[in-house]
């Protein structure tokens, strides 16, 4: 495959999924990792990608926040393990908050049929509530706001007054994006607001991402590195970054894959 080729399939490739990494073009295109980057630096110049760590995105996804629709099927089994490992970060009795999002959709469905009970749930997802709502020794407190029709989540003023209202032992926070440099981010403003609330009134703070958010900023910064506790990630993070978060104090939690993922999500 010539150079163009590879450039064009690339591009297409981060089309249809968020990030793309140094490894996995490696092996498409059986070509070394270090010619790989010779070309993901060619086609940042272009201004065709923006390179992240062991990797590259698409240049729009600074902007770009995707639907909770499209979010489901993306990394379905990976988002599992991270629920998981966050599942044991639960103790019985436990106040938590889960903010928006697949993963912690993920973790409401594990924590409605698990053997821990008397916990309450605070969300300001409403798929999150409706989830729980057949769980009757699990309390919840939904978070209302301005409705977010394509996260399915609660924002703004009165969102945040509620939240700066409770506190908690435990908040589960998702992104979009985590760069070392630039700390945890989000496209939307509002989101951005709320989550930096929900982390400021837990007393542990975790934020649940898989591996293809690394190293890459969105718009909108919700917590800049030096005030991240702790993130749960799933076995395919890159472990340099890994690395790099651990030399900054920072709690890392990776979930294992799957063993039974079909008989799991049957």
């Amino acid at each position: 495959m010539l150079l163009e080729d590879r450039k064009e399939y690339t591009l297409k490739l981060l089309q249809k999924k968020s990030s793309v990494t140094v490894s996995e073009l490696s092996k498409i295109f059986q070509v070394s990792e270090v010619s790989v980057r010779k070309m993901l630096m060619k086609m940042e110049e272009d201004g065709q990608v923006k390179r992240t760590w062991g990797g590259a995105v698409s240049v729009d996804s600074s902007l770009r926040e995707y639907s909770h629709s499209e979010k489901i099927p993306k990394y379905l089994k990976e988002k599992i393990s991270i629920a998981k490992a966050a599942y044991e970060c639960i103790n019985d009795g436990d106040a938590i908050i889960l903010d928006s999002g697949t993963t912690t959709l993920q973790l409401a469905r594990l924590i409605k049929k698990g053997h821990k009970r008397k916990i309450m749930v605070t969300t300001n997802a409403v798929n999150i509530a409706m989830e729980l709502a057949d769980a009757p020794d699990i309390s919840v407190v939904l978070i209302g706001g301005e409705f977010r029709h394509k996260i399915l989540s609660c924002v703004g003023n009165f969102a945040e007054d509620m939240v700066n209202q409770m506190f908690y032992d435990k908040g589960f926070v998702s992104g979009n994006h985590l760069s070392i440099e630039h700390g945890f981010t989000t496209p939307n403003m509002g989101e951005a607001n709320l989550k930096r609330r929900i982390m400021q009134s837990s007393k542990e703070s975790f934020i649940v991402m898989d591996h293809s958010k690394f190293g890459d900023d969105s718009l909108c910064l919700i917590s800049p590195i030096k005030e991240i506790q702790a993130v749960i990630t799933d076995w395919r993070a890159p472990q340099g970054f890994l690395e790099q978060l651990r030399m900054r104090d920072i709690r890392v939690i990776s979930g294992n894959e799957p063993l039974n993922y079909w008989k799991e999500t049957i």
